[in-house]
């Protein structure tokens, strides 16, 4: 828990907390501008917030940049800290007299927060729980139907995520959610090879048109074992390893020979394309235009024709060695042709018997390894649709248990606040992005507030949710009665801390107000401010 706040500036030397709840106490007059926002500020300050620094209050523009010692104790140890405005992303490591030792980074400040709360298992990190419960005027955390969400503008499924987090369920939903995500990285990767042509993206009718070749050649090779015997050899010749890579080469080569044939003629037509430019015409830019440079124009054309002859010289070049490869393919074309025509005489079968049966068989081989993809991609698309319904009704028990569990304290606190016979809150979360927080036929303001302390009341007893801070304004539209039962309800809460401003205190009757100087931490009053310097009047 957090055990003291040390500053130069304080009017009084330090402030001291306890477990449960700790009041910022101002004065019956409820005035305003006498450091108890402001201290509830240092507080979220302390716990590695940032907002005291946007200086909304105007403390560090009058003070100056400076700095506050603190102490938290857990296990009975205690663990000293300072923070300073200028250096605020340092926090120092110091000795019980507040003497800094070493240094750590805000980040790993929090990490160590984390870790002492007891809150180090979370998905979700330091900051992202406890600061929507730090409910501070100009902070945030103060509408009474968002009572989890963490910034304005926050996405609702961030909340949600994060109330899921506390209540110790992530785990429930992480196995399943990775199964999903590797699915759809799978299907994602596939889908980027076909669309890169890596592998062969086809539609569902060419799936059908797929399926049919594969039914159409296999009847063909049947018709041809029946029709001619030596079909089934020509169709066991296939299983020769050595005979089919010929044949596939010879298909590679086919290919090669007509790539290298078209590149010959693009080359022949490159070569007889370059012609001089201006040599013909020197003559008549003189006659025409008598002052023109013709020395600097034969340059120019000097120049054209050099580059000429070099490029005309590099695309022979080019064209004479792809000439060379292919005259080396098509002799190794000619010598396959010759190997694969003595082994299928060797085999006793035509060659045209064979080909034939081979063009079925690649053919056939093209659909299904075409098909294949198709059906991986269906498969995965089917699995991704079944895990996600997995993953709805996990998520869906997981809504239904917190829900319950949330409701029936909310319900217990309305009980106790306005009596049985008015509604209390509710929490419907109604999907993994959408959920409501109100009180059913009663949206008065006050109810609505009182509302948003049973939330925060229930998640401190059914979370590791450390602690809860709220501003006098939480409570200002809360009815007198009601504010004086719910009181009573923080002052029995010891388990985790509660810091809570609040004033007129005498207005609530004497057993509350004794109840409230009770669980005081600081008094502040009009002539008695949080810091001993008064900018309250200045222009």
């Amino acid at each position: 828990m957090l055990k003291e706040i040390q500053c130069p500036f304080f009017k009084h030397e330090k402030i001291s907390f306890h477990d449960g709840l700790n009041i910022i106490l101002g004065d019956d007059d409820a005035k305003n501008s006498i450091g108890k926002s402001t201290a509830l500020m240092v507080i979220d300050f302390v716990q590695g917030g940032n907002t005291f620094l946007e200086d909304d209050a105007g403390t560090i523009k009058n003070l100056g940049h400076h700095y506050y010692n603190f102490c938290f104790v857990f296990a009975g140890q205690s663990y000293f800290y300072s923070r300073s405005t200028d250096v605020s992303e340092v926090v120092y490591v110091c000795d019980n007299a507040y003497s800094r030792q070493s240094e750590l980074t805000i980040d790993d400040y929090r990490n160590k927060l984390a870790e002492l709360y007891g809150l180090a298992s979370l998905e979700s990190s330091y900051r992202s729980v406890v600061s929507p419960f730090s409910r501070i005027w100009k902070k945030g955390g103060l509408e009474p139907d968002q009572p989890f969400v963490g910034a304005t503008k926050e996405p609702s499924g961030t909340a949600i995520s994060r109330l899921i987090d506390l209540f110790g369920r992530s785990p429930d939903i992480a196995a399943e959610r990775k199964v999903i995500d590797e699915q759809k990285a799978r299907k994602k990767l596939i889908t980027g090879s076909m669309n890169e042509k890596i592998i062969p993206k086809i539609n569902k009718t060419q799936y059908k048109e797929n399926t049919k070749t594969i039914t159409d050649n296999s009847e063909q090779i049947e018709k041809l074992k029946q029709g001619f015997g030596g079909a089934l050899n020509a169709y066991e010749a296939l299983f020769d390893e050595s005979l089919r890579r010929m044949q596939l080469r010879k298909n590679e080569l086919a290919n090669q020979r007509n790539e290298l044939q078209s590149k010959i003629k693009r080359l022949q037509r490159e070569i007889s394309g370059i012609t001089p430019r201006l040599a013909a015409n020197i003559a008549l830019v003189s006659e025409y235009f008598p002052t023109v440079n013709v020395e600097r124009l034969e340059q120019v054309e000097s120049f054209h024709q050099r580059i000429g002859n070099i490029v005309k010289k590099e695309l022979k070049e080019e064209l004479a060695s792809t000439q060379s490869q292919e005259v080396t393919l098509a002799n190794e074309f000619r010598s396959l042709e010759q190997e694969i025509q003595s082994a299928l005489e060797s085999k006793g079968m035509p060659d045209d018997m064979f080909k034939r049966v081979f063009e079925l068989k690649e053919s056939t081989d093209k659909a299904i390894n075409e098909n294949s993809y198709f059906d991986q991609k269906a498969q995965l698309e089917e699995a991704i649709t079944l895990s996600s319904q997995r993953l709805n009704g996990i998520y869906t028990q997981i809504f239904l248990d917190i829900e319950s569990k949330i409701n029936v304290k909310l319900k217990a606190f309305n009980k106790v606040v306005y009596g049985p016979t008015r509604n209390s809150s509710e929490l419907r979360i109604k999907s993994e992005s959408s959920y409501s927080f109100t009180s059913p036929d009663d949206t008065g303001t006050g109810k609505s507030y009182a509302g948003l302390i049973g939330f925060d009341a229930a998640m401190l007893s059914l979370t590791p949710l450390p602690f809860a801070i709220h501003d006098s304004v939480v409570y200002k539209n809360v009815e007198v009665a009601a504010t004086k039962r719910i009181i009573r309800i923080l002052a029995a809460m010891k388990a985790k801390q509660i810091f809570l401003s609040f004033d007129e205190a005498k207005k609530f009757g004497t057993e509350t107000e004794q109840r409230i100087k009770k669980f005081t931490a600081l008094k502040l009053s009009h002539n008695d401010l949080l810091y001993n310097k008064d900018w309250r009047d200045q222009k």
